[in-house]
């Protein structure tokens, strides 16, 4: 009889330990997914307010020459921000589609996403002295940030064993209400400052007609054209002194181009001009001023047989 007594006691000091183990493994189990779910919904919070920035890299920028209204106009609405706000409203960007403006998951829930964009002034790069005035300006750069509130869901457990007979915890499981979540930083007074900063613009010759070719005469990128010859007249490389002329006119009895006017034109290496219109210099090293195909620069012409039309340098399938 003792024997028994004794495994009896046994069982029931196990059981109590057993119990008492449950209570805090589910304890910890529950506040384990709830804080991974926060830590989930907060990185796709920063995700929207990123990908804003990143997304406006495609929008367009200017219209040379100093023509930037289409930049400063676009962050000026924040339609970065009202586009990432509509994708990540289901704080998930994956789709184009709109989806649930509550996300519910296990144990937290998660709502009012919401992306703001804004001029950031402190970023910024000035155009050199000479393109300053009539080609380039400094718009600066501009800045993201996204709040949203996450919340723990109905279901949640806020009190476990913590009032009434036989209270065992000494608090509530849970007793704050939404969590204000900002993409960078902490929210104050309920507001997210701050956020991810980014210079726009390279001021390259981007559009479709930026992109023409420029005959002598009868130049198609007129925006290439105006930004050179603004260049060309800040310079005041037109103001020439005539002893190029007179030297002309002494030597042939005449001076056929005016040194002070400005004369411009580009060809391409795509349009085939050499095969399409030979004449002048039969010599194409001599012939084109671009380095490129059969220049006397090694490393020109190396780069340019292994060009391939794979984007930005990346491995050809």
């Amino acid at each position: 009889m003792v024997r028994l007594r004794g495994r009896a006691s046994e069982r029931g000091q196990g059981t109590t330990e057993l119990a008492l183990g449950l209570l805090l493994f589910v304890t910890v189990l529950i506040f384990g997914i709830h804080f991974a779910e926060i830590g989930y919904l907060s990185l796709k919070v920063q995700e929207s307010a990123t990908s804003a920035l990143w997304d406006t890299t495609s929008a367009k920028m200017h219209e040379l020459p100093r023509n930037f209204d289409p930049l400063t106009q676009l962050i000026e609405s924040d339609k970065p921000g009202q586009l990432a706000t509509e994708r990540y409203q289901d704080f998930d960007g994956r789709t184009s589609k709109q989806g649930r403006a509550r996300v519910v998951q296990v144990f937290t829930s998660a709502e009012g996403l919401n992306v703001t964009c804004s001029a950031a002034n402190a970023i910024s790069f000035a155009p050199s002295e000479s393109t300053n005035v009539n080609v380039y300006r400094n718009v600066g750069g501009m800045s993201c940030n996204a709040e949203a509130q996450l919340s723990p869901v109905q279901k949640f457990t806020r009190r476990f064993l913590d009032r009434g007979q036989g209270a065992f915890f000494d608090v509530p499981h849970y007793a704050a209400g939404a969590i204000p979540v900002c993409a960078l930083g902490r929210a104050k007074n309920g507001q997210c400052s701050g956020g991810f900063g980014i210079l726009l613009d390279d001021w390259a010759l981007s559009s479709e007609a930026e992109s023409r070719e420029c005959v002598l005469l009868n130049c198609a990128n007129t925006a290439y054209y105006d930004s050179a010859e603004a260049v060309f007249r800040h310079s005041k490389h037109y103001q020439v002194n005539g002893d190029s002329q007179a030297l002309a006119s002494n030597i042939v009895g005449a001076a056929p181009i005016n040194p002070g006017r400005f004369w411009m034109s580009f060809r391409g290496m795509g349009s085939g001009f050499l095969e399409r219109e030979p004449g002048g210099d039969s010599d194409t090293n001599d012939w084109e001023t671009t380095p490129g195909r059969n220049s006397r620069t090694t490393e020109y012409n190396t780069s340019f047989n292994n060009r391939q039309t794979c984007f930005l340098g990346n491995k050809c399938p």
